[in-house]
């Protein structure tokens, strides 16, 4: 019997409408779905790398067996934690959601503003993958570090989103040059962060009010 694997950390984080739905959850799934999550994103600890697994006995001990030979477990105290985040009042989720949907209101907003094209506003997570302006000659990666010396805001060039290897395939550099016009921004910062970066990119701005 075939298997599949969903992975929930964003579950709790999704915009407008839109509700995350369990592959497991679809008739006929449940007895072949390994489900995985972390408290990463929730509860913003990413660095714990604590999670969990949840699937069928079989897939279970499987996953059981290679768990404790490669990281046997968490350390207690986060593990205590962890119970203590899952235990939270359905108000923590409807306030994580609200909250990051603000933000990502506002960096769209921004970013649309100054220039950026948004064909794809996020329905979840916490990134927003934004193409750079038309009249902008620079790849992202250029322009990336030109962010970061003329305004010190950090973002993370689009290119190595995408599969294709350029140097293979008989792929052209023409052909995939759309690859280097994409940045990603996160947003999962404080409000306080976000309006430094509209105060900074404010800074970049030409006369009719786009990036220079």
């Amino acid at each position: 019997m075939a298997s599949s694997t969903t992975l929930k950390v964003y579950e709790h984080i999704t915009y407008d409408t839109v509700k995350h739905i369990s592959l497991a959850t679809i008739p006929g799934m449940q007895e072949r779905t390994v489900i995985t999550s972390s408290l990463s994103k929730t509860f913003s600890v990413t660095g714990w790398r604590v999670g969990w697994a949840i699937g069928p006995a079989f897939l279970a001990s499987a996953i059981r067996n290679i768990h404790i030979k490669v990281t046997d477990s968490a350390p207690a105290p986060f593990q205590e934690a962890a119970l203590t985040a899952l235990r939270s009042p359905p108000e923590y989720f409807q306030t994580l959601k609200s909250d990051y949907q603000s933000k990502r209101d506002f960096i769209v907003k921004l970013l649309a503003g100054v220039g950026f094209k948004i064909q794809f506003i996020p329905q979840g997570s916490i990134f927003l993958f934004a193409e750079l302006p038309e009249d902008c000659l620079l790849s992202d990666v250029e322009f990336v570090k030109k962010l970061i010396l003329e305004a010190g805001v950090v973002a993370v060039p689009g290119q190595g989103f995408f599969h294709a290897n350029l140097s293979s395939n008989g792929i052209s550099e023409g052909s995939c040059s759309y690859q280097k016009r994409y940045i990603r921004f996160a947003f999962c910062k404080s409000h306080e962060t976000l309006a430094a970066v509209s105060e900074r990119l404010g800074n970049l701005l030409n006369g009719e009010g786009f990036l220079r």
